[in-house]
């Protein structure tokens, strides 16, 4: 009794402490909250002034250039026009070019000088490209016509302005146009392409921040309603709590118990598939026994009935006789090796043995081949394997045995003309690979994926069991430790044995 009256007060003690921990909890968040708050509506009234003077700052940086540009352009001659200056002297336009490049920079992309031909023109004409590579730079006198009105607007009031890419502040790239009063009073303008990409980091960073105070601000608001209703709720959650833990000691006590009531019914019910599996097996085996037999029954047959013709007519031929019954004891021999070889067949394997892939392909047509020749089914052999594996040999031939006559059976249900099945064995670094293929027209996608379910059968009027296929990959992957896989080929399936090598 002392013992659960100390329970339950520990019980008791654990949930007052959760309880005081949900309301620290609650009390940091709001103070969390309420500053966030303040941060987020003080942010958004100064973000734009941020981004307004630290804009400002760049293109102001950029005006200053020009100005100098401007000023040492109109000083570098004695000429009142540029124009005029430039066609005269070739060797002044070179300087003054190279004079340009050398404000190219990371920031400044390209810069060039131009003017009109006349003022009631639209076209403008390059005088001076600051640029280094030939291949883009304009020609002296190349006319172009700008697509901005803003190139007239600085001719017209000589005034500086900034083009921006696709007319939006936030673009990588910006055009300053900075007019040049000559000194006969014509108007020059010298255009700089300048970065903005100081400007873009800046913006994005500001972005982040507010995204983030967006995202920090309901959150830390649903965090508060959260906690609340786990406040009111807490008791109760702990009282179910405790009768589910009693409830769970009691089931485990029984836990074990019911664990090995279904390891046992799961091995009793793959006792009974792999005992299916083998009455289907024996089933195909005496049918094949037969088609082994048939052909050395009938011969002794008829030696027998021709060794008592001769006795009947009394032409009896000792050395004819001898003959005779030297066959008859061959074809017995024969049949006697044909019931050794299925016996051996259905010989459960206690130890892996050293077998090559060829000699179980070899061991089962051994079996098999009578009945192919007799459907008139060529068998097609590419051996390029030949190395030994430590493996359960005649489990194996099970599974090659079933997947050959899987083979045989579509061939003579789909009627294939000139019929063939294909043993292949090759190898890679880590493993022996053995396909058994055919040109029967292939699985349908529809059932592909469920053809290794047990009892699932595409044989139902052929008393189909739908275990073959579930054995064979169960064989292959938990006795050899290998796969059994299939697919399509562009002519039928092809089934994929991979063992380690």
């Amino acid at each position: 009794m002392n013992v659960l009256k100390l329970y339950y007060r520990l019980s008791w003690f654990a949930m007052f402490s959760k309880i005081t921990f949900a309301r620290l909890f609650i009390f940091v968040t709001i103070v969390l909250f309420v500053t966030t708050l303040l941060l987020y509506l003080f942010f958004t009234q100064t973000k734009n002034d941020i981004v307004t003077s630290f804009e400002r700052t760049g293109v102001e940086e950029v005006e200053e250039i020009a100005s100098n540009i401007s000023r040492y352009i109109v000083t570098s001659n004695n000429s009142t026009n540029l124009h005029k200056a430039l066609s005269e002297d070739s060797k002044l336009k070179d300087a003054l070019e190279n004079f340009l490049s050398t404000f190219q920079t990371h920031k400044i992309k390209n810069i060039f000088i131009v003017d009109k031909t006349n003022e009631n023109s639209i076209l403008f004409r390059v005088l001076l490209d600051g640029g280094k590579e030939k291949s883009d730079k304009f020609q002296f006198e190349e006319l172009f016509e700008p697509e901005n009105v803003d190139w007239y607007d600085v001719m017209r009031f000589r005034e500086p302005k900034v083009i921006y890419q696709e007319e939006n502040i936030d673009s990588l790239w910006a055009t300053f146009l900075y007019p040049i009063v000559q000194k006969d009073g014509h108007i020059a303008i010298l255009a700089l392409d300048f970065s903005k990409e100081h400007y873009q980091k800046v913006v994005s960073s500001l972005n982040g921040l507010e995204f983030f105070l967006k995202i920090i601000v309901p959150f830390l608001f649903f965090i508060f309603i959260i906690m609340t209703i786990v406040i009111q709720f807490d008791k109760k959650r702990e009282s179910e709590k405790l009768e589910a833990q009693k409830a769970l000691e009691e089931l485990n006590l029984t836990l074990e118990e019911r664990i090995a009531d279904e390891v046992e019914k799961n091995r009793q019910k793959d006792q009974q598939l792999i005992h299916q599996s083998r009455l289907a097996s024996m089933g195909e085996m005496i049918n094949m026994i037969a088609h082994q037999w048939r052909q050395p029954l009938s011969a002794i047959s008829a030696t027998v009935q021709g060794l008592n013709l001769k006795l009947t007519l009394k032409k009896f031929d000792e050395t004819l006789f001898s003959e005779k019954l030297s066959d008859v004891n061959r074809y017995s021999q024969y049949l006697s090796q044909t019931i050794d070889d299925f016996r051996q067949f259905f010989k459960t394997s206690k130890e892996k043995q050293e077998v090559t892939l060829e000699e179980v392909i070899e061991k089962v047509l051994g079996i098999i081949h009578v009945t192919l020749e007799n459907k008139k089914i060529a068998l097609v052999m590419d051996f390029q394997s030949n190395e030994p594996l430590q493996t359960y040999a005649n489990e194996l031939m099970q599974v090659l045995l079933n997947l050959v006559k899987n083979a045989e059976d579509i061939l003579v249900e789909n009627k294939i003309e000139n019929p063939w099945i294909k043993m292949r064995t090759f190898k890679n670094e880590t493993n022996l690979i053995l396909e058994v293929s055919d040109n029967g027209g292939g699985i349908p996608e529809g059932i592909l994926a469920r053809i290794f379910d047990p009892y699932f059968s595409t044989k139902t009027q052929k008393d189909g069991t739908g275990l073959g296929l579930y054995m064979s990959q169960k064989i292959i992957e938990e006795h050899c430790g290998g796969s059994l896989c299939v697919s399509n080929s562009s002519v039928g399936a092809v089934f994929t044995v991979i063992l380690p090598r």
